[in-house]
């Protein structure tokens, strides 16, 4: 199984398995266990297509860490389904976007935004339905992904 696949499913484990009343640390680490499944599997198709078969082995950990996640998070959000406006360059190019597209955009920034409310403050608690709302948003990029790729 890929990374992405084990990140999601970890996070699907994480907000499911204690089911009384979850750790703060288990929904937390679901929530950003969603997070890195949505981005490691951009990363990884982007590494497959900008990388030649042959130069694989040597090449695709370049793309993958050239790529930031503030980077990755403004272009997500130029092809967001929330925008109400789109970026000069995309509107110049009449590209017609597929909303498959804007589905996996919007759940890439929600994600991210969720993550670092998970990670970073500590002020509030994260619930479980926040990590399974993280989960579906996770899933709803890779099925988006699926159809679009």
């Amino acid at each position: 199984m890929s990374l992405h696949a084990d990140l999601l499913q970890q996070a699907r484990q994480l907000a499911t398995n204690e089911p009384r009343r979850p750790r703060q640390a288990s929904v937390r680490r679901a929530i950003s266990a969603a997070y890195y499944a949505l981005s490691h599997l951009l990363l990884d198709e982007a590494a497959t297509r900008l990388v030649a078969a042959k130069e694989r082995s040597v090449h695709q950990n370049l793309v993958r860490r050239s790529m930031t996640h503030s980077r990755m998070k403004e272009a997500a959000n130029a092809f967001s389904s929330h925008r109400t406006s789109r970026p000069r360059w995309l509107a110049q190019s009449g590209m017609v976007l597929a909303p498959e597209i804007q589905v996996v955009a919007a759940a890439f920034v929600a994600l991210q935004d969720m993550r670092h409310r998970a990670d970073y403050d500590l002020s509030a608690p994260v619930w479980r339905s926040d990590a399974l709302e993280a989960v579906a948003l996770a899933t709803a990029g890779f099925e988006a992904w699926a159809t679009v790729r």
